[in-house]
């Protein structure tokens, strides 16, 4: 059995796709040095890009998770059965990465904990500033296939925070605000047992740092061999032009009713072309009209932090959001227009590319009559 288990829980946009690379790619290293982070036979399915364990626990926290089906936790209890013989089997200190376990509720904490059998489980929340983790959030939720504004996105969280933090913390589907106030994510994980929580503010840039706070928070040895992910490695996100047409896309494949297959290949399309451009646009920032209430709900999340029994990893400043230094604004009608250009050249090479495949594979057939 494992001597410890660190679970590293997110939060999201909070450079975890960076540190789950890192890991995988030095998953060897860390082995010789005492350390497990297994990488799950079958990760490679589907559009999984990167090898954590958040699949796997739908396998045990099933419907906990809003967006997983009974169907489908029962897929993945054959991979959380195999993850757990790994960590029953490894005699010294397991990793484990998975951000979707920031959202879960105190009775699936507790499920979750009970099931991996040691009292020395350690929490590692990395966590970056509120003003800049919303509008990755807006750009990540219409690239999943949305078409709402960031303003429409942000009066969607204020609703939910209205209804108050008892039902936030009930309302399975009310699970944003349950990762991202941080010291009642703290407390949650913390009065279920675990050992420690840490902290880890994240820094922007460069990388580099981000993964040192991190492995001082998790306790990994240093290691000479562990690789250095930058750039697209480390999962580039779209700009506030790229969203803005993105976000119009979408609305316009819904009132198609085109089917997801075709929904998707439209939107990995888009997304590769944007993440490939050059001049690409300022990212998204607050709206000017809506920078002081997300301070407000920064200070009111953060105020609580020192209350709690959590360490902090880092900066504690790089938490904290301050309207007066937003640099940036909504994009320009240029900026947009270039984006959409853009788009609209990617999809028709790829249309033709796919058509010129199609006709040669049938020229091909005729010949072998």
């Amino acid at each position: 059995m494992a001597s410890k288990i660190v679970l590293h829980i997110g939060l999201q946009k909070s450079g975890t796709t960076f540190l789950q690379r890192v890991l995988q790619a030095g998953g060897e290293a860390l082995a010789e040095a005492g350390v497990l982070y297994p990488v799950p036979p079958d990760w490679e399915r589907g559009k999984r890009t990167v090898a954590n364990h958040e699949w796997p626990s739908y396998g045990l926290l099933g419907t906990e998770f809003p967006w997983v089906s009974r169907e489908r936790a029962a897929e993945e209890a054959g991979s959380w059965k195999a993850l757990l013989d790994e960590v029953d089997a490894w005699p010294g200190t397991v990793l484990l990465s998975a951000e979707a376990l920031s959202v879960v509720r105190r009775p699936a904490v507790d499920r979750l904990m009970d099931a991996l059998g040691t009292g020395d489980v350690e929490v590692v929340v990395t966590a970056r500033s509120l003003g800049r983790s919303l509008p990755s959030l807006w750009q990540q939720h219409v690239r999943n296939g949305r078409s709402v504004s960031l303003a429409g996105y942000l009066r969607t969280l204020a609703e939910q925070r209205r209804a108050g933090w008892e039902r936030i913390e009930e309302d399975p589907a009310l699970h944003l605000w349950r990762a991202f106030s941080l010291s009642r994510l703290v407390r949650r994980w913390s009065e279920a047992g675990a050992a420690r929580v840490s902290v880890v503010t994240t820094p922007g840039k460069p990388p580099g740092l981000l993964w040192r706070r991190f492995a001082e928070a998790a306790g990994l040895p240093e290691l000479d061999g562990l690789p250095a992910l930058t750039g697209r490695q480390a999962h580039t996100g779209l700009t506030a032009p790229e969203t803005v047409v993105l976000s119009s896309m979408n609305a316009a494949i819904r009132e198609r009713s085109w089917s997801g297959q075709n929904a998707d290949w439209v939107r990995q399309v888009v997304t590769e072309r944007f993440q490939a451009r050059g001049d690409r646009g300022g990212r998204a920032v607050i709206p000017p009209e809506w920078r002081p209430r997300v301070a407000g709900w920064s200070d009111e999340d953060l105020r609580g932090l020192p209350g709690t029994s959590a360490r902090i990893v880092g900066d504690a400043g790089d938490l904290r959001y301050d309207p007066g230094l937003e640099a940036g604004s909504a994009p320009t009608a240029e900026e947009v227009g270039a984006a959409g250009a853009d788009a609209a050249v990617a999809l028709a090479e790829a249309a033709l590319d796919e058509s010129f495949v199609r006709r040669n594979v049938r020229r091909v057939r005729r010949r072998l009559r």
